[in-house]
């Protein structure tokens, strides 16, 4: 019997924090995987060491529409943004709700996760 992934939790979650990207959860593919880190190690200036990898490649994780948007989504992201996927929904975690860099993750948001998926922007505490 195919085990599904964990639901209680968030199924892909990441944070940038500390001069890090921490990517937590799981994805379908390597090439999603690859893809997110290699985002994250991008925004970081190329410093991999400070990517913190620990997604599973499940193929019965939930769906990323776009990986090439999530990972520009990443490449955007600024110390405490936090994001997090759930199966239906999710939400991203941001300085502004209004600022240019916001509405271009907002946009990103739904390339990344496609139409289905409810996701929307929160502002920090």
């Amino acid at each position: 019997m195919a085990k599904t992934p964990q639901v209680t939790g968030a199924a892909l979650e990441i944070r940038w924090h500390g001069n890090g990207i921490v990517l937590q959860g799981a994805v379908r593919d390597v090439a999603t995987q690859r893809a997110l880190a290699e985002g994250a190690a991008a925004r970081l200036g190329g410093e991999t060491d400070q990517v913190v990898d620990w997604l599973d490649i499940v193929p019965s994780a939930l769906p990323v529409a776009d990986a090439a948007a999530l990972a520009e989504l990443i490449r955007l992201g600024q110390e405490g943004w936090h994001l997090q996927r759930r199966p239906k929904d999710g939400w991203l975690a941001v300085q502004s709700l209004s600022d240019d860099r916001s509405t271009r993750a907002r946009a990103l948001l739904r390339s990344a996760f496609g139409p289905e998926v409810s996701m929307e922007l929160v502002a920090l505490p």
